[in-house]
């Protein structure tokens, strides 16, 4: 968020900002050009030789992963689609909590494109990476298979993303299709690709199309025609052999030579389709130049990635506070959906909900979904169970809150909520086993680049942060939740409390109480700033451009010894110690 003030944060590093171009083949159609499409292939729902389906560590997409046996030779192969032949773009998120290479051959329907492919160790068995390659696929099915080439097996495989041409929104030509009791004909203006299709004057002529699309569900089935004569004329609309609209009318255009458009809603599934336009008149269906494919809502068929990594932020007598990582889309993601069984509970906007009006001591499930404009829905992610406190239930926000009502300051002087602002306001305060502070919370994005993190989103991204992974990577703000500290100055030094990287912290806000770590500086006369998903989680906008908020957060850092996790990025190790911490500072205080 702010530039470096301070010795222990790391000078910028240079930024090599690499522009990759993804050449996607187009169909053999004269179509609009294709847009890259995203899809997901969960390893849970894969063919697995050798291996497992588990969910023992934390981080994974989805509702499991595969675990491999330490063999060489197992294996996991995904039945992978898409609607055009050529290059695409091949995503492995894995897991290696060895430092040992996990090597793999990557093939593609039978023929190896990358062999003795490198997944190298990512710190623990929580810890997610990715490996990116590139290979040509076939129009329709593919087999896509990781095989280990070691007796050290596959690393934990949790997804892959297959990034290919998604089916052209326009142009699968009339001429090119299947005809019965009809003909192709040009001797009427106005049309696309080499001609148009005339039924001949009888019941019973149809045009049939192969379509392939990525993805089942809803699509929208748009007929360029021509009606020279007063009356309409009306066809069935099948698909794959199912009418599904049924005299479907196609009213006159001014003459021959007019073209307009007609749509159908229908449902799809994914892969090979046939569509078949046939008339039911005495004089036949309309001419028909093209037959145009897309989503239910314009050209957005495709739903957002499921909401990864579903957990309990909090809890009090009456509520389950929940988080998650962000899902993506290939338009925009513009909310999420929270169920519990088939019951909508919530319909936040970001990656985070607080479910009230509980009882005490009473435990619920939950998944969530993720939806973007056109109504597309993704599928449910894992299930994430919470329980209300009640009798011997853990530490409230009410409760921690109580503990600092009053102040001991001990830094000499006081911090500003943000440069600009006329006076210093917020002082560190001095408690049994912690320090606190009460301010504003300004985002930080810095860090690993991520779509919610760069220098796009944030005037003042920097690539890095003061803390770093068990691995030596700078910490991911869109993912971890953690605290910005004022670097040492002469208003306060934080080592001197023996603060540092992985030390505990509870913020409390709204009566929500979120756990994380000290994970950067900031500059050293302004306090109050926390990650992206700190904000998010605690239902603040998260948003480095114009999310915050001006007032009314509690930043509880707890000192002495044991008030640091070893593994900087694991969250959940963060509020499994922040949970203790939280009720010795309630039992001491």
């Amino acid at each position: 968020m702010y530039p470096a003030t301070s010795a222990l944060r790391r000078p910028p590093r240079a930024v090599l900002i690499l522009s990759v171009l993804l050449a996607l083949v187009s169909p053999v159609f004269t179509a609009a050009s294709a847009k890259a499409a995203t899809n997901r292939y969960e390893a849970e729902s894969a063919t697995v030789s050798q291996g497992l389906v588990e969910a023992n560590h934390t981080g994974f997409s989805g509702t499991g992963f595969v675990n491999g046996d330490n063999l060489a030779g197992s294996y996991t192969e995904w039945a992978v689609n898409v609607p055009s032949a050529g290059s695409a773009t091949l995503v492995l998120r894995y897991a290696n909590g060895v430092a040992v290479n996990r090597s793999a051959d990557v093939s593609v329907n039978g023929t190896v494109v990358s062999a003795g492919r490198a997944f190298n160790g990512t710190g623990n068995w929580d810890t997610w990476a990715t490996s990116t390659l590139t290979a040509s696929l076939n129009a329709g099915s593919n087999r896509i298979r990781i095989s280990a080439t070691t007796d050290n097996g596959n690393p934990n495989l949790d997804y892959l993303d297959v990034v290919a041409a998604d089916a052209p929104a326009s142009d699968y030509q009339a001429e090119a299709a299947t005809l019965s009791q009809a003909t192709v004909a040009t001797n009427h203006t106005g049309f696309t690709g080499s001609g148009f299709v005339d039924y001949v004057n009888a019941p019973g002529g149809s045009i049939e199309w192969t379509v392939n699309v990525a993805s089942a569900g809803a699509h929208t089935l748009t007929f360029r025609y021509a009606n020279g004569t007063p009356a309409p004329r009306p066809m069935d609309i099948s698909v794959n052999g199912t009418v599904s609209a049924a005299g479907k009318a196609f009213p006159a255009t001014a003459n021959w030579d007019t073209w307009a458009d007609a749509t159908v809603a229908v449902t799809l599934k994914a892969g090979v389709n046939t569509i078949r336009a046939t008339g039911t008149d005495a004089l036949g269906g309309p001419n028909v130049d093209r037959l145009a494919v897309s989503g239910s809502s314009g050209s957005d068929g495709q739903a957002p990635t499921v909401p990864a990594s579903p957990r309990v932020t909090g809890t009090s007598a009456s509520s389950i506070s929940l988080a998650w990582n962000d899902s993506t889309d290939n338009v925009a993601v513009t909310g999420y959906r929270v169920y519990e069984g088939t019951a909508l509970k919530a319909g936040p906007a970001t990656a985070s909900a607080t479910v009230s009006g509980l009882a005490a001591s009473s435990t619920h499930s939950y998944t969530i979904s993720a939806v973007d404009a056109a109504g597309n829905e993704s599928a449910r992610s894992a299930v994430v169970t919470g329980t209300t406190s009640g009798a011997g239930g853990g530490v409230t926000a009410d409760q921690l809150l109580a503990k600092v009502t009053t102040c001991s300051q001990i830094s000499n002087g006081k911090y500003k909520t943000d440069s600009d602002v006329g006076s210093a306001t917020v002082a560190v305060c001095n408690k049994t086993g912690a320090v606190f502070w009460k301010a504003d919370m300004d985002i930080d994005c810095d860090g690993v680049r991520t779509t919610q993190c760069n220098e796009d989103t944030d005037c003042c991204f920097l690539p890095e942060t003061a803390c770093e992974t068990s691995g030596g990577a700078a910490l991911n703000a869109a993912q971890l939740p953690y605290v910005v500290v004022p670097s040492s100055s002469g208003i306060w030094n934080y080592t001197t409390k023996g603060i540092g990287c992985g030390t505990v912290v509870a913020m409390i806000y709204n009566g929500q109480i979120e756990y994380a770590v000290v994970g950067d500086t900031g500059p050293s006369e302004i306090i109050g700033e926390a990650s992206y998903r700190a904000a998010a989680d605690l239902g603040i906008n998260p948003d480095p451009s114009n999310g915050g908020i001006d007032t009314g957060v509690t930043y509880i850092v707890f000192t002495g010894s044991g008030t640091k996790i070893a593994t900087e990025e694991n969250h959940s190790q963060a509020v499994t110690l922040g949970q203790q911490l939280a009720q010795q500072f309630v039992d001491n205080n």
